[in-house]
């Protein structure tokens, strides 16, 4: 039988009939007798061979090959669990034989994302679109305006006065002056009501100026100016730290310094009722230097230092009170006019002396060696 197999062409099908028919194709066929010369081109087909005839073993490492297989021959249910493997698969994969899936952002090393992948937007956990950036700064808050050399809302205290055009005690506002030493040259800070000034430290905002007569800075009702340092030098007029004209100010933790000119005063108040709370005040000059200078006015003064030709001098009208304050001079420390009255309380006065026409009463006050001296 071996010799009429290689005569002759054999087909699986009439292998098959026979095989089934006699039972005997198992055993008349030698092992490796038929071999693939011996069976011609496309005599086995698909149909032509019997569920499960050719198993795993039967079939040569790279036999089957893409042109041995039909259009749509390998289906899902053909394939076993697993049985694809990372080393069953040659070069990429193309997306559109991948189904919906998801990555993790590791796993994509090139290309690009559809726009309608990304969660664009302004918000936490959003990607910023092409034409917009995310502003990481916080917030500034409401009513704060922010004076700095570089990054703050203006450069100059004075132009952040002028923008607020709206304050009242219910919109408060306030200037905050960041570290650095600005020049307003003969102008005048103009302070305006419900609007506070603050510093960041009299060591580290200075407010210099050299405005005669109307002062480097001028106080407002209802508004406060601290935490910071005021200059005033210059060779006309007279020159003046801080004017308030009928106006009554808190001026808190402020220095005020002031020199030249045909006088200098430290704080001017002319129909005012500033309150002074550790007010720092240094004036240079002899009998036309003054710390703090009242005409009409009635000003408080609380643990303050004053150091000038003369410290606190009262004109006219009103009540003056110094409490746990120091003032040093070389002439008059305290001067009461007729029609004044000044009270003084736990106080230490040191170089010159007072003087009082008008009302001038003393409680717990003393000199430079700490012993009690009369206000008069």
């Amino acid at each position: 039988m071996a010799q009429g197999i290689r005569a002759a062409v054999v087909t699986v099908a009439a292998l098959t009939a026979w095989g089934a028919g006699s039972g005997a194709f198992a055993a008349g066929i030698d092992d490796g007798a038929v071999t693939a010369p011996k069976i011609a081109d496309g005599a086995v087909t698909y149909r032509a061979i019997a569920p499960g005839a050719i198993t795993y073993s039967k079939i040569s490492a790279g036999a089957v090959t893409d042109e041995k297989l039909g259009f749509g021959a390998v289906t899902t249910p053909k394939i076993a669990d697993g049985a694809v493997t990372d080393a069953k698969i040659a070069g990429p994969i193309a997306g559109h034989k991948v189904g919906r899936h998801g990555h993790d952002g590791a796993d994509i090393v090139q290309g690009t994302i559809d726009a309608a992948r990304l969660p664009v937007g302004t918000g936490l956990g959003t990607v910023a679109a092409g034409d917009h950036t995310h502003d990481f700064l916080p917030k500034k808050p409401a009513n704060l305006m922010v004076v700095a050399p570089s990054g703050g809302d203006f450069t100059n205290p004075i132009d952040a006065l002028n923008a607020i055009t709206d304050a009242s005690a219910d919109k408060p506002y306030l200037v905050k002056i960041m570290p650095g030493t600005y020049d307003l040259g003969i102008s005048t800070l103009v302070m305006k009501p419900h609007v506070d000034i603050e510093g960041s430290g009299e060591l580290t905002t200075r407010l210099r100026g050299s405005a005669a007569d109307a002062g480097v800075v001028a106080g407002a009702s209802q508004a406060e100016l601290r935490h910071l340092t005021v200059e005033a030098t210059g060779t006309e007029g007279t020159i003046v730290g801080i004017f308030n004209g009928s106006a009554a100010p808190r001026i808190a933790h402020v220095t005020v310094s002031a020199e030249g000119g045909k006088g200098a005063y430290g704080i001017y108040n002319l129909m005012a009722a500033p309150v002074l709370s550790d007010v720092t005040i240094t004036v240079g000059g002899n009998d036309t230097a003054f710390g703090v200078f009242n005409l009409h006015s009635s000003p408080v003064v609380k643990n303050s230092a004053i150091t000038a030709g003369n410290g606190i001098y009262s004109y006219y009208s009103g009540t003056v009170t110094v409490e746990g304050s120091s003032v040093a001079t070389s002439l008059t420390t305290l001067f009461t006019d007729t029609g004044v009255t000044t009270l003084v309380a736990n106080s230490r006065l040191t170089g010159g002396r007072p003087a009082a026409n008008g009302i001038m009463k003393c409680v717990g006050v003393y000199d430079a060696n700490y012993e009690p001296i009369p206000c008069r």
